[in-house]
């Protein structure tokens, strides 16, 4: 059974700068919310009180549609700010869900509509993960597991490349889908061209080579406290 996508009121892309940097640090969540909103409407970085830069590494560089995407999905996690409603619906046939199941296969679930003409053809029940060479799956694996560690997004940087050599840069936004347990362990993902698609002259893609990645940051898990009785 496929996951259904409906509209789901993304951050516009012109507030991006003000949302999409959102602050991991504990604490007092709405202060530090507070804080980041207008450090970033003045212009600034967002900075924790410890003075670290609270983003992910080269996410400033990342489209505007991926960045607001990964707003929303550290907002889902309560890793961030509460998006806005605005004008970013148009993402939604640029969305996919995958399944990953333990043989390693990555079966798509869902795909969207703009995918379906990138791709060159209708991906669901086909494994994503063919897609990938094996040094670079094993790279997309373990940014799926950090993602479902940290239970926020994680972005890829891609060359997608027709069978011939053409080829074009992407990104790849991966977050974990909270779904029924009888659905699997399903993740939600966008594929965002960078420019360039014209040059596969509608040539499928075959392949998707990783360019860098981009994990959310690994959270300690915490520490068991022993507890000492005297019965």
């Amino acid at each position: 059974a496929g996951t259904r996508m409906v509209p789901i009121s993304l951050i516009s892309p012109a507030i991006v700068q003000a949302e999409g940097h959102a602050s991991r640090s504990a604490g007092n969540a709405s202060v530090i919310a507070a804080t980041c909103a207008a450090q970033a409407l003045r212009g600034e970085p967002w900075i924790s009180r410890r003075g670290l830069l609270m983003k992910m590494t080269g996410e400033e560089t990342f489209h505007p549609d991926t960045r607001a995407l990964l707003a929303y999905g550290r907002a889902l996690a309560g890793a961030g700010p509460s998006p806005r409603k605005g004008g970013a619906d148009h993402v939604l046939e640029r969305l996919f869900v995958i399944e990953r199941m333990p043989d390693g296969r990555l079966p798509v679930r869902t795909f969207g509509a703009e995918l379906i003409g990138l791709f060159g053809r209708d991906l669901r029940d086909h494994d994503f993960a063919r897609f990938f060479l094996a040094p670079d799956l094993a790279m997309l694996r373990a940014m799926i597991e950090a993602c479902e560690a940290a239970n926020e997004p994680g972005v890829a940087r891609v060359v997608a490349e027709a069978a011939d050599g053409r080829s074009f840069g992407g990104e790849i936004l991966i977050t974990p889908l909270k779904v029924d347990l009888t659905l699997g362990n399903r993740f939600l993902g966008m594929f965002q061209a960078l420019g360039g698609e014209a040059f596969l002259l509608e040539r499928p893609i075959r392949w998707l080579k990783l360019g860098a990645i981009h994990p959310p940051t690994a959270k300690v898990p915490t520490r068991p406290r022993l507890v000492v009785t005297n019965d």
